[in-house]
């Protein structure tokens, strides 16, 4: 009698996954629409993406020292409201008095807002930081684009000693420790036309989607005419030589501009013919920090009080 319920179960459950499968098959499936908005970047063109924008906000001694001893700059991508985000992580991980012995800057770069105060809390803050930089380009999801490019523009004219440049989003939480040891062990060339991350390889565009989250991605052939993209590192985080970030920058200039910031910058890799090294302690998820293991940095800590907890938890195992 059990044996009997049991493949009555058994035959109800593969049923039910049947007609789940049928049910997603048979979703429609919105093809891509090309957008032509001239909102989110309205300079770029089919030669390339000219970056002709204006910083409002900047703090061009962000990195002077007595000497060029700027270890790590660590440049943070942000959004104009996101105040208590960039607290939490100046208070964290993004301390530059973190790690003993080591001169870290921390930037964090935003786009503009059309909100008055918002623009006017922003200032403020800044006032007292001392710590971002913004240019008169809309923020948005799809100008995350821009404010890459304007990282790399940065880094290069106030930051050109940097041995490291980290470019990371501030729902990141970096295990700073790790990074600096992980960075410390490159010796001569190994530290040289360098970039690693989380590498994807062999990634392929999203044509049509039923889904609204994978619609973000959305390509069609006329903004991007290739079946796959170039490997590229994830942008939540991703880390480069300072020997490299002009070069990326000018060959960015070039480069028609696509709104996937990764893959945009996967390409400006590709065309100087530079590979990224792909490195599995920078993962995606809210993992746990502990000094016991190796990663690096985790994706997905939206909120301040996240940011806070994992670093407690990675300071109370070392």
């Amino acid at each position: 009698m059990v044996r009997v319920k049991l493949k009555i179960v058994v035959k109800t459950v593969f049923i039910l996954c049947i007609m789940v499968g049928s049910v997603y098959v048979l979703l429609p499936r919105n093809l891509c629409e090309r957008d032509t908005s001239s909102i989110w970047n309205s300079t770029s063109n089919a030669e390339g993406n000219p970056h002709n924008y204006t910083l409002i906000l900047n703090n061009p001694g962000r990195c002077d020292v007595t000497s060029d001893d700027v270890f790590l700059l660590v440049m943070v991508t942000s959004t104009p409201g996101n105040r208590e985000q960039r607290l939490a992580i100046r208070n964290t991980w993004g301390n530059e008095a973190n790690v003993k012995g080591t001169i870290i800057r921390t930037v964090f770069a935003v786009g503009l807002t059309q909100d008055a105060k918002m623009q006017g809390d922003l200032e403020q803050e800044n006032g007292v930081y001392k710590d971002i930089i913004q240019e008169d380009f809309v923020d948005s999801y799809r100008n995350l684009t821009l404010k890459t490019v304007m990282c790399l523009k940065w880094a290069s004219e106030f930051c050109p000693n940097a041995k490291f440049v980290l470019k990371t989003d501030d729902d990141t939480f970096v295990n700073i420790f790790n990074l600096v040891r992980r960075l410390r062990r490159l010796k001569g060339t190994q530290a040289r036309r360098f970039v690693t991350g989380r590498v994807f390889t062999g990634a392929k565009p999203v044509r049509e989607t039923a889904d609204k989250t994978e619609a973000r991605w959305c390509l069609t052939k006329g903004d991007y005419p290739r079946d796959s993209f170039p490997p590229y590192p994830g942008g939540n985080a991703y880390v480069i030589s300072n020997d490299i970030t002009r070069l990326i920058y000018e060959v960015s200039l070039t480069v028609q501009y696509l709104f996937i910031e990764d893959v945009y910058f996967g390409l400006c890799l590709e065309k100087l013919g530079i590979h990224p090294e792909h490195n599995g302690e920078f993962v995606f998820g809210r993992d746990v920090h502990s000094c016991e293991d190796k990663k690096i940095a985790s994706h997905w800590l939206k909120t301040p009080g996240a940011m806070v907890r994992a670093w407690q938890n990675l300071i109370r195992s070392c």
